[in-house]
């Protein structure tokens, strides 16, 4: 996928969304305009959901800290984490070095957050130190600071905001709609019925619209990679041997128990480079075998449907993208047969 492919495939999937979104709300508002009790209704829908996101954005990074057990990298022990972090930051221009944060979690990942209130933070487990070589690491971070240069969470809770509005809304005509059915407030007519079923019809398109937020999200991860390639010589390589270790060291390191346990930390997965919940299958240890294997899968119904509803693309077409990347920044690498 060319850059300008990948361009319009997001802007696509943001129009969807808000176009879609927008058509559906002018039409509640033209269905019900006779009706100043419901304008008001919609408004306090609204407001409500507007409140949900900005909350989410403004003190999401505190409860990542606490749920995930981040706390500021020791700028002594980890001095070469900061000065990978400060060199990848300076080079995407960012106008603030995010501030380095460790999280105590017993899997290999890494992620990026913040808000206006704590600044850019990118976090890294434990667990990836032990397991990635230096080159390795940077182009994770790459990928990471990519997010926080294309300002990702923002972005993707801005076009999340009209499926939430609606969601909200027809949560509450549904809910309004059955309890004044069950407890007979006001005139018992088939108008509560109506009330229903808009409300389902709202959260059913609530829920076609967040599949092209999740569409969005997916294309903002390969943008991201794509900018670790940028930064990185060879990164598209670095970051398959990354990805591919992550996926094998969660895989082999912890059973679905032990992930069980993880709940908490895990409902902030989306933010994870790599979703520590998807289980690939193969029984291949070693990293090099492991990529071609994944690049070579041929992918199923399945897998297509699975990434249809995910945050994250498919792995085997993130992997194959990767190689197109280090194409595009470092040239082809033609193998020079042996005699």
């Amino acid at each position: 996928m060319t850059l300008w492919k990948l361009r319009l495939a997001m802007v696509l999937s943001a129009m969807a969304t808000v176009a879609g979104g927008l058509a559906v709300l002018y039409f509640i508002f033209t269905l019900f305009s006779i009706s100043l009790t419901f304008q008001m209704f919609m408004i306090i829908a609204i407001a409500f959901s507007v409140i949900i996101i900005l909350s989410q954005w403004l003190l999401a990074p505190y409860l990542i800290d606490m749920v995930c057990m981040c706390r500021e990298a020791d700028p002594y022990r980890y001095r070469d984490l900061h000065a990978m972090v400060r060199e990848l930051a300076e080079k995407s221009g960012l106008k603030k070095v995010p501030k380095v944060m460790i999280a105590r979690m017993p899997i290999p990942n890494a992620f990026a957050y913040g808000s206006p209130l704590t600044g850019p933070r990118v976090a890294v487990t434990e667990p990836l130190l032990d397991i990635l070589d230096r080159n390795e690491l940077k182009a994770v971070l790459g990928h990471e600071i990519g997010h926080l240069r294309h300002r990702d969470v923002a972005l993707i809770l801005a076009i999340g905001l009209i499926p939430t509005v609606l969601w909200s809304m027809g949560d509450m005509m549904y809910r309004l709609g059955f309890w004044s059915m069950i407890f007979g407030w006001g005139d018992r007519d088939s108008s509560y019925a109506y009330l229903i079923l808009l409300g389902i019809a709202l959260i059913a398109v609530a829920f076609v619209l967040s599949i092209f937020v999740l569409a969005f999200s997916r294309y903002r991860e390969y943008y991201a990679d794509r900018h670790s390639v940028m930064l990185n010589p060879r990164g598209g390589r670095l970051l398959q041997r990354a990805l591919a270790k992550i996926v094998l060291a969660t895989k082999y390191g912890l059973s679905r128990e032990e992930l069980a346990e993880l709940t908490s930390a895990l409902q902030f997965r989306t933010l994870f480079i790599q979703d520590p919940l998807v289980d690939v299958k193969a029984k291949i240890r070693d990293i090099d075998s492991f990529i071609e294997h994944l690049k070579r899968r041929k992918l199923t119904f399945t897998d297509r449907l699975k990434e249809l509803f995910s945050t994250h693309p498919d792995i085997t077409k993130r992997l194959r993208m990767l190689d197109k990347y280090d194409e595009e920044f470092w040239g082809k690498i033609y193998e020079i047969p042996v005699e």
